[in-house]
C-alpha cells in the first residue's frame, strides 16, 4: 500500500519527532498552580460580589459581615470568602477585629476629608489629561447628563444626581487614558462610595461647578480644567472638614 505524504514525512523525521505520538500516553506533569485556577477565579467572583454589596451600601458602614452566612448563601466554604474579605481589608473598606469578626469600615468625616485631599489631586490630574483629548461631542454628552435635572434636595432627585455625578467624574478618568490614574481612582472611589449616603453638598451648589469644568474642557485648556476640578473637589473637602470639627466637638 502506498504511503501517504504524512507517513513519508514522519518516516524521514528524527527519532524524537517520530516518537511524539507515543508521548501522548504519558501522565501530565502539572504544577500545583495550574490546578488552582478555578479556585482563584472563584475567589475573584466572591471578591467582586462582596465589593458590590459594600459599594452599593447593601452592607452598611459599621455593620458586621456574617462570614458563615455569606459562605452558605454563595455555596462555598469559609476560606474563599475570608480571602476575598482580606483583599477588601487591604483596600480599606472592611476591617478585621480579633475575636469580634469582620466589619464594613465606618469612615469618619475626618477620614473622608483626608480622602478628598487625595481625590482633589487625582481628579485634577484627570481633568488636565482629559482636556487635550476630549472631543466636542463628548463635552455635549456630559452637559446633557445634567440638563433638565431636578436640583431640589429631595431623596429621588439626589439619587439621580449622584448617578450622573459619578458617571461624569469617571468618564473624565476614562478620557484621561492613564491606567495608573484609573487604578488609583478606583481605590479612592471604593472607599467614597461605601461611605457616601447622599451628597456632600446639594446639587444647587455643584451644578455650576460641573458646567465650569466642561467650559474649560471644551476650550482644551489643561490648566483651567485642572483648576476648575480642584476647586470643585476642594469646596466639598472644606465642607467635610467643617463637619468633622463639629463631629469631633460633639464627641469631646
Amino acid at each position: 500500500m502506498p504511503r501517504s505524504k504524512f507517513s513519508r514525512q514522519v518516516q524521514g523525521a528524527p527519532a524524537a519527532v517520530r516518537a511524539a505520538p507515543r508521548q501522548l500516553d504519558r501522565p501530565l506533569a502539572l504544577a500545583p498552580a495550574a490546578l488552582a485556577i478555578q479556585h482563584e477565579i472563584l475567589e475573584d467572583k466572591i471578591y467582586e460580589r462582596l465589593r458590590a454589596l459594600l459599594v452599593g451600601r447593601q452592607i452598611l458602614p459599621g455593620q458586621r459581615i456574617p462570614v458563615d452566612q455569606l459562605a452558605r448563601t454563595i455555596g462555598v466554604s469559609r476560606t474563599p470568602v475570608l480571602n476575598a474579605l482580606k483583599r477588601l481589608a487591604q483596600e480599606g473598606i472592611v476591617v478585621f477585629h480579633p475575636r469580634r469578626g469582620v466589619y464594613a469600615q465606618h469612615f469618619t468625616k475626618r477620614q473622608m476629608a483626608a480622602l478628598f485631599e487625595v481625590r482633589e489631586v487625582l481628579e485634577g490630574l484627570a481633568a488636565r489629561l482629559a482636556a487635550p483629548r476630549i472631543i466636542r461631542d463628548e463635552v455635549a454628552r456630559l452637559r446633557k447628563l445634567f440638563r433638565g435635572l431636578d436640583l431640589a434636595p429631595t431623596p429621588a432627585a439626589v439619587r439621580r444626581y449622584i448617578e450622573r455625578d459619578r458617571h461624569f467624574h469617571w468618564r473624565l478618568v476614562e478620557i484621561a487614558d492613564n491606567d495608573q490614574l484609573a487604578r488609583a481612582m478606583t481605590s479612592v472611589n471604593m472607599m467614597f462610595f461605601a461611605w457616601q449616603d447622599g451628597l456632600v453638598r446639594p446639587p444647587g451648589e455643584t451644578f455650576g461647578e460641573h458646567m465650569a469644568i466642561l467650559e474649560a474642557l471644551q476650550r482644551h485648556d489643561p490648566d483651567a480644567s485642572e483648576a476648575a476640578m480642584r476647586l470643585h473637589i476642594r469646596r466639598s473637602l472644606e465642607r467635610l472638614e467643617k463637619e468633622a470639627e463639629e463631629e469631633e466637638s460633639q464627641r469631646a
